[in-house]
């Protein structure tokens, strides 16, 4: 199996996950400042829900960007999912051909490694139980795991963000992305002190839902580079 997520060496910056696009151009964008992940959501619940036509025109866009860029470093497209049919996951797969499946409700490990896609599994972490489900998913096709703040309400993109204590608790694990309330303001601090795999955000760089901002996304890929400078 390929991986898309290469290991990441020491003092390397974080892999970065926009998420939450509806707008090619904005995608376009944050491929071409720097993002290595870019989230299309497929969760109808969600204000930033994509069609499977909308999805194929920002891949698209995304993919070419990416070859666009100096370093020729490749931009993956991740498609967001809550609890999803097996036949949805099954079309989506063979209508858009995302890169990697990301996993964001309470799917359990023998459903995510069923598509023999590489995946990633989010958890809104609520405490230490919640923590220790991770080891569950990892391996197989698992290529890396995202940890989020716990809502009774919503699955992703409130805003909030996980205490310090069940941030580090949740990212002993290889391959772990941070995400939850992430923003210019606060991203430098996270990734000097917790030295995550990835960072993943949505809500921290947009306008309104869906809609990002460039001046951010730029400011938000800088932040980054600039807290892994800062680490120890």
């Amino acid at each position: 199996m390929t991986d898309p997520t290469p290991a990441r060496p020491k003092k390397h910056r974080p892999y970065i996950k926009m998420c939450g696009f509806l707008d090619p151009m904005d995608a376009r964008a944050a491929a071409r400042f720097g993002a290595d992940l870019i989230g299309l959501n497929f969760f109808s619940g969600s204000p930033r829900a994509v069609s499977f036509g909308l999805a194929r025109r920002i891949q698209d866009v995304v993919h070419a960007a990416g070859a666009e860029r100096r370093n020729k470093r490749p931009v993956r497209t991740v498609a967001v999912m809550v609890n999803p049919e097996p036949e949805f996951v099954l079309e989506l797969m063979q209508e858009v051909k995302p890169d990697i499946l990301q996993f964001h409700g309470d799917e359990p490990p023998h459903v995510c490694q069923y598509f023999k896609t590489p995946f990633l599994k989010a958890f809104r972490l609520k405490g230490a139980g919640d923590v220790a489900q991770i080891p569950r998913y990892l391996g197989g096709y698992c290529v890396g795991y995202l940890i989020d703040s716990f809502s009774d309400t919503d699955f992703g993109g409130t805003g909030k963000m996980l205490s310090p204590t069940l941030a580090r608790d949740g990212l002993q694990h290889p391959r772990g992305f941070l995400a939850g309330g992430l923003d210019c303001n606060n991203i430098e601090e996270l990734v000097r002190d917790l030295q995550p795999y990835g960072v993943d955000v949505a809500s921290g760089i947009e306008l309104r839902p869906g809609i990002k901002s460039h001046e951010l996304m730029a400011e938000f890929i800088r932040k980054v580079h600039a807290g892994v400078m800062a680490a120890p």
